[in-house]
């Protein structure tokens, strides 16, 4: 006599909510993985066109000086810049956005609490738009996550001032992103 089959047995069905926790495991790792990539990147182009606009500003009669958070504290500030000749400005609140720091919580798709680390230092852009490198051939801003987290670097290659984003921590090595 031949039986007919109602369903799964229990061994079948175990095998099958195994292999879907197997795939769900990988897809929310991806998923965060990715989430942190994302944000990676909106931090280093942010701060990269913010630079770009500190340095038109500077074009506009005074020099300016940019001041690089290496933490980002509970204000969310990244960075400032202010007028490096107060006397020779036309009007200091347009001029090197001294009115408009970089703050994490203006960049979408960085939630707040998100840790980076950033190699902090104060960067000065000449009234002609150039900026002073101190004789080595570009100025290096890594950004990362904290921690091991997904690492970009923002070059700011000679005197004109062309910036670039590379992938990793390293500037000089890296394609650019």
């Amino acid at each position: 006599m031949k039986r007919e089959s109602d369903g799964f047995s229990l061994p079948e069905l175990l095998i099958v909510v195994a292999i879907l926790g197997v795939l769900t495991t990988l897809g929310v790792q991806a998923n965060r993985q990715l989430k942190e990539r994302e944000e990676v990147n909106a931090l280093a182009i942010s701060l990269a066109g913010w630079l770009e606009q500190v340095r038109k500003s500077a074009l506009l009669g005074a020099g300016c000086t940019v001041t690089i958070n290496n933490t980002i504290g509970a204000d969310g500030i990244v960075a400032t810049a202010t007028t490096t000749n107060p006397n020779t400005a036309i009007n200091d609140s347009i001029t090197c956005l001294s009115n408009s720091p970089l703050d994490i919580n203006s960049i979408t798709n960085i939630s707040p609490s998100t840790s980076f680390s950033i190699t902090g230092q104060t960067i000065e852009f000449s009234p002609r738009g150039t900026v002073n490198l101190n004789g080595n051939p570009r100025i290096d801003i890594p950004v990362s996550l904290e921690p091991n987290g997904p690492e970009r670097c923002i070059a700011i290659n000679g005197l004109i001032s062309h910036f670039t984003i590379s992938k990793g921590g390293n500037c000089g090595s890296q394609e650019v992103f």
